[in-house]
């Protein structure tokens, strides 16, 4: 996926999250949160695709929108739909001490302005792939949303894409941490498949809320979650 697809892809996201946040009285758990990342997200690729045609070093960048602050909304869209108050404590816990590994990384072993923090990212990407099977664990086992059809439920959609792309992010980076060579031999074809996936998870973002319109003869208004 090109430059400007992609950041038309996030552009286009951002407006479907706005038309359906402005348009929805009750505005569901979590909404919001999609919403500010995904504004998040336009801000930075949008000056991230500018220093890079100039040819400037954006590794300050992308560590501090993506690596941190991405992934600290991310798990704070989790954080808000944990029922159980023991793994709250460890959401908080966890999260505390990867900014901690954040700080000691940046300081002793990857400079954040000039290299991507592959050693911050990699705890962090981990500690979102368990929130995220624990919360889609927690929606097949009717623990939560469980008078919904999974179909109709945005945040079944937005857990799996986030799903699919970590996994991928960390492989992709992972390679690009211990196999330069073979990456920057093809970078087209692998940065390319990283935007799709991407691309791809920021349009299910923009589009899960609409997802209950879409699906309107499954979805009974009464069952929907109000923000809390």
């Amino acid at each position: 996926m090109s430059g400007t697809i992609y950041l038309l892809v996030i552009g286009l996201s951002v407006l479907l999250s706005l038309i359906n946040f402005g348009l929805k009285k009750n505005k569901t758990r979590g909404q919001g949160i999609i919403l500010g990342l995904l504004i998040l997200v336009l801000v930075f690729e949008s000056i991230g695709s500018y220093t890079a045609d100039l040819n400037i070093n954006n590794s300050l960048l992308y560590n501090i929108c993506w690596v941190y602050v991405e992934s600290l909304l991310l798990v704070m869209y989790f954080y808000k739909f944990e029922i159980s108050k023991t793994a709250k404590r460890y959401i908080i816990t966890t999260s505390f001490l990867l900014l901690l590994w954040g700080i000691a990384n940046s300081v002793f072993f990857q400079s954040i302005s000039i290299v991507f923090q592959f050693y911050s990212f990699f705890p962090i990407s981990l500690f979102i792939l368990t929130l995220c099977v624990r919360f889609l664990y927690n929606m097949l086992n009717l623990r939560i949303f469980k008078d919904w059809n999974l179909i109709t439920l945005p945040h079944f959609w937005i857990c799996t894409g986030i799903l699919f792309f970590y996994v991928e992010a960390i492989f992709v980076f992972g390679l690009y941490q211990f196999s330069p060579q073979f990456v920057i031999e093809n970078v087209a074809v692998i940065f390319g498949f990283n935007r799709l996936m991407a691309g791809t998870m920021y349009l299910i973002f923009g589009f899960s809320f609409l997802i209950p319109k879409v699906f309107k003869s499954y979805f009974d208004e009464g069952n929907s979650v109000v923000a809390l």
